[in-house]
């Protein structure tokens, strides 16, 4: 599989505050991201809340405006490219957001909003785009005359299928779903989950897929990114990440995961204190200051994320654990 999306050394710096007797500040959201993306893969992306997950989703797409590093679509550098030279690349990248309820226009019937994409990009007469609508429908499970109702109409879970109908409406090769699950009940997660899974294997989708919850992630993702504070700490494959996390954020994570043993509840590990600010992140490594094993070492040098097991497995930590430490807590799971 050819790279479609690559990624280098991505930031995302929000300037804050300012105004009368008010000083100025950063919020270092996404702080130096490197990875690449082929075609039809899925990466998952882990990682407490606030570290930035959603806003390097929405950077990808040039939502936000980078602050420095690089991204490329096909090869072509997108970086620097203005709103207008954008536009023609929005069929080819699509969002699906948490709440479909926020993202839906709740004045329009599904139908229009299904439809919008092709109008804006100029796609079709209104009869053909009135048969694309109603076979948009058929593909995410939803009955044709679901075109003549409004948002309010339906279910949590259907009004997330309508978001991913829409998303899809352009057949786009990227699809970010940033926490698409996360405010549907468990057994409608899965039939999203299993549903985009179907479209991926139809379109040859390739999908960033955010969420907190480790063992969704791991049953759609072929490779799961772990972030901490804007930064990538571990990037694995899925079964291997799980199997021997190397990093002890990773670990600790990973050991917090439901288990129905009671016998493995108590390989639990607790992290202390809070996650820092990213407004004022602590100097070299980001997790120093929670992490059992730091050393001088890691309060003043950024570690890198380098090749750890193989080319597939990255890790940003300069005393990476070893797979007699990691592989029990797999077990584990």
């Amino acid at each position: 599989m050819s790279v479609l999306l690559s990624v280098r050394d991505l930031k995302q710096h929000f300037k804050m505050g300012g105004g009368f007797l008010r000083k100025h500040y950063t919020v270092y959201a996404v702080d130096g991201i490197s990875f690449d993306l082929k075609q039809g893969e899925t990466l998952g992306l882990v990682g407490e809340s606030g570290c930035g997950k959603s806003t390097l989703g929405r950077s990808l797409l040039k939502l936000f405006e980078p602050t420095a590093g690089q991204i490329s679509f096909e090869g072509r550098d997108i970086t620097q490219l203005s709103p207008k030279e954008m536009r023609s690349l929005r069929q080819e990248m699509q969002i699906v957001f948490q709440d479909p309820a926020e993202s839906l226009n709740s004045r329009h019937t599904v139908g229009q909003i299904l439809e919008e994409p092709f109008i804006i990009h100029g796609k079709g007469t209104a009869a053909q785009r009135r048969e694309w609508v109603s076979e948009l429908l058929d593909k995410v499970g939803l009955p044709r005359s679901a075109a003549d109702r409004y948002p309010h109409e339906f279910s949590g879970g259907q009004r997330q299928r309508i978001g991913i109908a829409r998303a899809i409406a352009l057949k786009p090769k990227l699809l970010v779903c940033d926490e698409a699950v996360s405010a549907l009940d468990v057994s409608v997660q899965s039939q999203i989950v299993n549903l985009l899974l179907t479209l991926q294997q139809e379109m040859n989708l390739a999908i960033i897929f955010i969420a907190h919850d480790l063992s969704v992630v791991k049953h759609i993702s072929d490779r799961i990114a772990v972030m901490y504070l804007g930064r990538i700490v571990e990037l694995a494959d899925a079964q291997q990440l799980y199997l021997s996390p190397r990093h002890p954020y990773t670990q600790a994570l990973i050991s917090a995961i439901p288990v129905p043993d009671p016998r493995r509840r108590n390989q639990r590990i607790l992290l202390t204190g809070d996650v820092p600010s990213p407004i004022s992140p602590p100097s070299g490594c980001h997790f120093h200051q929670r992490c059992p094993y730091a050393t001088e070492l890691c309060h003043s040098t950024s570690p890198e994320l380098r090749v750890c097991d193989g080319l597939a497995h990255q890790v940003a930590c300069h005393f990476p654990l070893s797979p007699v430490e990691a592989v029990p807590l797999g077990k584990a799971v």
